[in-house]
């Protein structure tokens, strides 16, 4: 791959340096259009509409999770069915009530582990925002159970990358979602350039949020 690769590191020096005078909440925002702009067409190819469709967003804590509540609040607005998956209770209070207000059903999973189960185990498209590129590399409970849940015929989208890989390597050997499909924002991470990681990542999809590239030196 010709595209630039940006560590974790250099991501959020560069996100700082954006939030100086962009704030925080329109680039999230950004990232949701992103996202549900790709589950659309996903949707709208595979199912024939976004209307009815089932969609999960399996949440986890930050921004990550928050990406995901909003984009899933789009859907919800579209008429998708969406279930908000929290797999933590360190949700973004602000993407969640968003997420709430445009239709979705909320769901707790450590609360009521076998209604996050079904729910999953329904779902035509899953969205995978559990973890950040600043993740440690592995999936944990509840969400690794959540994850095998998905069924086969499910479209799964991952926001940035694949939960459980490691955003600064191409190792693969921890528990970590398979991806249809990943929406990263500015650029490649290494685990999106380098095998056997990319393997996990299905079709990449860079969106740009308004955050420049570093210069070449």
């Amino acid at each position: 791959m010709s595209e630039m690769i940006m560590s974790v590191a250099e991501v959020r020096a560069a996100e700082q340096a954006t939030m100086r005078t962009v704030p925080e909440p329109v680039l999230m925002a950004r990232a949701a259009d992103a996202i549900a702009g790709e589950c659309d067409s996903i949707l709208t190819s595979t199912r024939g509409r976004v209307a009815g469709s089932r969609v999960v967003v399996l949440v986890g804590p930050g921004k990550n999770g928050g990406d995901g509540l909003l984009a899933g609040a789009r859907l919800a607005s579209r008429g998708a069915t969406v279930v908000a998956i929290l797999t933590t209770d360190a949700a973004d209070a602000a993407p969640l009530q968003e997420c709430e207000e445009a239709g979705a059903t909320t769901i707790e999973a450590s609360h009521h582990p076998h209604e996050a189960l079904h729910a999953v185990a329904r779902a035509e498209l899953v969205i995978d925002a559990i973890a950040g590129i600043g993740s440690t590399p592995g999936l944990r409970r509840p969400a690794d159970a959540l994850v095998a849940a998905i069924a086969s015929s499910a479209t799964i989208v991952s926001v940035d990358v694949p939960s459980g890989l490691g955003a600064d390597s191409a190792n693969a050997d921890s528990s970590h979602v398979h991806a249809d499909v990943t929406v990263t924002f500015t650029a490649l991470k290494a685990c999106l350039a380098g095998e056997p990681a990319r393997a996990s990542a299905g079709r990449i999809v860079i969106a740009q949020v308004g955050i420049p590239l570093p210069k070449p030196l």
